[in-house]
């Protein structure tokens, strides 16, 4: 079923995880599993260690769910980052090493990709799925956001005080009244 055993373990693990984060089996979710494994062989990693990876997606979709969870690239921490043309395109970069890939599903692939069953997706050879093209670099304004070191407490919960004190003006008509009512007065034209 699949390419060779390194891969089949890799895949096979992939897969159990992304189904467990994303609820369902689907064949983008499928897709986005073999975009994590073609990263990862493509920088000639054996697995992605956090903090290492920064992915920019073209397309939002179930297929991201597997990259946050393979390639521990997760927005939160600007490690995946969108760039929507709507095109099921990757760029896989490793900050460690400079190496980088975008990774392309192909055309008759994206135009079929919900008629094939994620079983199809995970055991289609990588040229079958891709084509690879040069991957853009990083901007220093970039690599500065992503490299930035996280300034939660240690915690890891911020702190609030309860209430809505410090709405900006735009949220106040989401705060509630003191006597309850939850009606939000209309602007007039």
């Amino acid at each position: 079923m699949f390419q060779n055993s390194l891969s089949h373990s890799r895949i096979h693990d992939f897969w159990t995880n992304s189904v467990q984060f994303h609820g369902k089996p689907c064949s983008i979710l499928a897709l986005g599993v073999r975009v994590c494994d073609t990263a990862l062989e493509k920088l000639n990693l054996s697995e992605a260690e956090p903090e290492r990876l920064v992915c920019v997606s073209e397309y939002v979709g179930c297929c991201t769910d597997a990259i946050q969870v393979c390639l521990h690239c997760t927005a939160g921490k600007k490690h995946l980052l969108y760039y929507k043309t709507g095109r099921i395109i990757f760029t896989v970069y490793d900050l460690f090493s400079g190496n980088s890939v975008r990774i392309c599903a192909k055309p008759d692939i994206t135009e079929n990709l919900r008629q094939c069953s994620p079983e199809q997706i995970l055991s289609l050879p990588e040229e079958t799925l891709f084509y690879f093209e040069e991957a853009h670099p990083l901007t220093q304004r970039t690599i500065k956001r992503v490299c930035k070191p996280c300034d939660a407490p240690p915690e890891s919960v911020p702190y609030r005080a309860s209430g809505v004190q410090d709405s900006p003006e735009q949220f106040l008509k989401f705060d509630l009244s003191d006597n309850g009512a939850c009606r939000v007065p209309r602007r007039r034209k």
